[in-house]
């Protein structure tokens, strides 16, 4: 996918998938889903300038 938008949908998906289970605190949410974001975007944006 190379849409822009496509980091931030992987990461609500991800945080809601955590919150549903809801055997880990938030903190631990939070820094699961905000780390899978950064990574997807990093990984767009170093795709896009190739």
């Amino acid at each position: 996918m190379d849409l822009w938008y496509f980091p931030f949908t992987v990461g609500i998906i991800v945080f809601l998938a955590l919150s549903i289970i809801g055997k880990h605190d938030m903190t631990y949410i939070l820094l699961w889903s905000g780390g899978i974001t950064l990574g997807f975007f990093l990984m767009y944006l170093v795709g896009r300038k190739n």
